[in-house]
């Protein structure tokens, strides 16, 4: 197994404790520090660690202290506050039941801002070198499926993660069946997107893969239509948003 190239390493301050955070090309894990302690007899408590895979983080960014929290806090945790006044926040994919994905945040404490600075442009760097990541993506909601409910669906729940990631979106919100599979076939610039979004049911994907196949076969010369043509694989990936399932 290769072995795991270490970028950051530091102690830094996350709920009201001191942990070590390390920062590597694919992995950012940090666990509660150790204080020292005579030896125990019997069961010991263990050291949790957390780990997150760097493809998996959503976005990484400095952000203010909680003055609010701070207020409420004992003496000893203002004290601390003070030390490590400076944070940065990281987003990224907490994986929970049944195959679900959540958005979570963990925001570490610095006691300089150099440091935080240089967590938030190294993780940066490490994330931009992510050539799979999409930059700009083309979005298409059916306001008439999911109880009409996929146009709030988006913008509540999905175009935040969006923003948050810095990823560029056109949203066209359809006004008539097949718009967008029509749109795809013949106004869409394909060449300014990473990815097509729909959101909405089986009716939206179809119009969108299909739209998306047929594009493809036509900007390449290929008729469809022929039982011995060899169709060209597209090369752009679908997102679906099932807005019909909320």
């Amino acid at each position: 197994m290769e072995k795991q190239v270490t970028l950051l390493s530091s102690q830094l301050f996350q709920k009201h404790r001191q942990v070590e955070v390390v920062l590597g090309r694919s992995v950012l894990a940090w666990k509660p520090v150790e204080k020292s302690r005579k030896p125990c007899s019997g069961t010991c408590d263990s050291v949790h660690s957390y780990s997150v895979e760097v493809c998996e983080i959503v976005a990484v960014r400095k952000t203010e202290d909680d003055d609010q929290d701070a207020a409420q806090t004992g003496k000893h945790q203002k004290k601390t506050k003070q030390l490590y006044r400076y944070a940065f926040t990281v987003s990224y994919v907490r994986r929970t039941q049944q195959h679900q994905w959540r958005c979570s945040e963990v925001t570490f404490h610095c006691d300089n801002q150099a440091l935080c600075e240089e967590w938030v442009q190294v993780t940066n760097e490490q994330l931009s070198l992510l050539t799979n990541r999409p930059k700009s993506l083309l979005v298409y909601i059916n306001p008439f499926g999911g109880k009409r409910r996929g146009k709030r669906i988006y913008e509540q729940k999905v175009a935040p993660i969006f923003r948050l990631a810095g990823i560029a979106t056109t949203v066209i919100v359809t006004e008539r069946a097949n718009h967008a599979e029509d749109h795809l076939k013949t106004e869409a610039n394909l060449d300014k997107y990473d990815g097509v979004v729909c959101v909405g049911g089986d009716g939206m994907f179809s119009e969108v893969l299909h739209g998306l196949v047929a594009r493809t076969q036509n900007d390449h010369g290929v008729d469809q239509n022929q039982p011995d043509a060899e169709l060209v694989p597209c090369s752009l990936r679908i997102g679906i948003i099932p807005a019909e399932m909320y």
